[in-house]
């Protein structure tokens, strides 16, 4: 009977071809839903993983191609933090999601010329210009400070790129992982939330910080009545360590050059060396350089006067060193005029207490 059967089924027109398709079917149907199955178990183990596992899955799967392997690649990021792309296997649509603690330049110097002038700082490395070509930024406080730098690190951003066509989903991502590192260092301060997150399409263009703003205590009349439609320049600048101003007064007959700067935590030992001459002069009625300068006085040259006060304080929550300086023809109007002043640039920080006058140096 069997045979029987088996002889029918041969000899049929068609039906050895068809179960052999329908075989074939299984088959190929069985490996694909193998291939899938793992497929889909290797997306969920890497969107499972990338970024320390900070990402909102929804959110990231809408970012991500349908139907294809999703590869991972992660790092520590730039200087220590977070660093995760995702992105099909050919390259397809994906995202990039970094974090970066926000440095501050090293200062080209602690003179007051430097901490004025245009371009103080030493130029940054590219990665720390990264973020303002990113799709989605958000820039956090970290109060507490984020463990593992030379400097104090209280800020920090997180920025995502990507070319799906989906980018609404992107700042969720952003938002997430800018928490997870927020509460992983311990900063302290307010959750990072989603609409926190911005985007470079409606971020409004950073504002430059007005220099000047550090010379507001000085004005040309306080040099006395006959100063008070002097034409004067000033300039200033704010950093995390120091702060200066440096202003140019002048007549028709005479004119005065009037400066202050604060330096406090990490260049306040810098400071110490570049003025080491000057502060070890301090108060002993020294004039460093004197002898040119008398040699100049006998040759009938008008020469200028340079006076330094110099006073420590307590500032920006830590010991720092303050220096007014006065340059002129008239040594009387100097002498007269710079108590006052070292009082009120000292005031016009509004931060500083327990000051000490340390002395005057001419020079």
């Amino acid at each position: 009977m069997t045979d029987s059967v088996w002889a029918r089924f041969r000899r049929h027109r068609w039906l050895p071809q068809a179960s052999a398709l329908l075989l074939l079917a299984a088959v190929i149907t069985a490996f694909v839903l193998v291939r899938a199955g793992q497929r889909d178990r290797h997306n969920e183990d890497a969107l499972r993983r990338a970024c320390g596992g900070a990402l909102p899955a929804k959110a990231a799967a809408k970012l991500l191609p349908d139907g294809v392997r999703w590869e991972l690649r992660t790092g520590p990021g730039p200087r220590g933090l977070v660093s995760c792309s995702l992105s099909g296997d050919d390259d397809d649509s994906g995202f990039t999601v970094t974090a970066v603690p926000v440095l501050d330049a090293p200062l080209k110097g602690v003179r007051v010329d430097d901490l004025v002038s245009d371009t103080p700082y030493a130029k940054p490395p590219e990665w720390t210009e990264d973020y303002a070509r990113a799709d989605e930024r958000i820039t956090v406080p970290c109060p507490n400070g984020l463990p593992g730098y030379p400097r104090p690190v209280t800020t920090f951003r997180v920025y995502g790129t990507t070319d799906a066509k989906a980018r609404e989903w992107l700042g969720g991502l952003v938002a997430a992982v800018a928490e997870d590192v927020r509460k992983d260092a311990r900063c302290g301060g307010a959750p990072v939330r989603d609409e926190a997150v911005q985007s470079w399409r409606s971020s409004p263009p950073e504002e430059e910080p007005d220099g000047e703003e550090e010379c507001g205590w000085f004005r040309p009349e306080l040099l006395g009545p006959a100063w008070k439609n002097a034409h004067w320049a000033a300039e200033g600048g704010t950093h995390a360590w120091a702060r200066a101003c440096a202003t140019t007064v002048g007549t028709s007959r005479s004119s005065v050059a009037v400066s202050s700067a604060t330096w406090w935590g990490e260049a306040l030992p810098e400071a110490r060396v570049e003025y080491g001459r000057e502060l070890a002069a301090v108060g002993k009625g020294a004039e460093p350089g004197g002898e040119q300068q008398a040699g100049e006085q006998q040759a009938g040259e008008k020469r200028a006067h340079r006076l330094a006060v110099w006073a420590e304080a307590r500032c920006a929550g830590g010991p720092a060193l303050h220096r007014l300086g006065l340059e002129g023809t008239d040594r009387a109007l100097l002498a007269a005029r710079a108590d006052a002043f070292l009082t009120r640039s000292l005031d016009a920080s509004g931060d500083c207490d327990g000051i000490k006058v340390l002395g005057k140096v001419w020079g």
